[in-house]
């Protein structure tokens, strides 16, 4: 009797914890996405104040005014507001364009959020894409990568969100987007019937980050399911 009451709540658990699973991988762009610009609001100040170059100084200005517009605006995805919203995305990828560093990436970023938002998602995707080759050095690249990846499986290019995904776990500073792309690495391999591959992802997660995080549990969980 033990037994079975121990093999029914393990079965409950693992039955939770795909559920969950399945949360994750429909909501992944929302979640990162709010992430990205939580970070990016956290990080930015500091990272104003150690730019010595002037002209970066300027592009963090007009950033600035831009991401106030953008708040102004309220939903990129109102229809009602869709000059107003498309023209801003043109003005962060101007601005992006004409600058470097932080200023250059974070542009990228909120015109890519702007994209998908709006469900363009080879306009978020490339933006994205940009942001990461303009903020290469610092930790907004493994965010839009990740969130590049995000975009194009949207679009269904599951081999370059595959790349985008081993592209972000390169990244050798901080990145807060790791645990995330090796179990949407996992999902993908999963998907694809790629078991193996699947197993691999989802041991490295749980090889590499804290016993106590949820992704590990995550990862444990489908390592069972996929009796690894």
């Amino acid at each position: 009797m033990a037994k079975e009451k121990e093999t029914k709540e393990t079965t409950e658990e693992l039955a939770a914890a795909d559920k969950i699973a399945l949360f994750i991988a429909k909501y992944r762009v929302i979640i990162l996405a709010v992430l990205a610009f939580t970070a990016a609001g956290v990080i930015g100040a500091a990272a104003f104040f150690t730019v010595r170059n002037e002209l970066q100084k300027r592009a963090i200005v007009k950033l600035t005014a831009l991401e106030k517009r953008l708040g102004d605006i309220g939903d990129p995805a109102d229809e009602t507001k869709t000059t107003e919203v498309q023209a801003l995305a043109e003005e962060f990828n101007s601005l992006a364009g004409a600058s470097f560093g932080y200023a250059a990436a974070k542009a990228y970023s909120l015109a890519a959020g702007i994209y998908a938002e709006r469900k363009e998602w080879a306009k978020a995707e490339e933006a994205w894409k940009s942001s990461a080759e303009k903020g290469e050095a610092i930790y907004i690249a493994p965010i839009s990568l990740y969130n590049a990846a995000a975009a194009a499986e949207e679009q269904g290019k599951l081999d370059a969100a595959l790349d985008y995904f081993g592209r972000c776990l390169a990244f050798t500073g901080n990145n807060p987007a790791a645990p995330r792309a090796r179990f949407n690495m996992g999902r993908i391999y999963e998907t694809e019937g790629r078991t193996a591959e699947a197993l691999e992802a989802y041991r490295a997660l749980v090889e590499n980050e804290s016993p106590d995080s949820s992704w590990v549990k995550l990862a444990h969980s489908r390592i069972i399911s996929l009796g690894g």
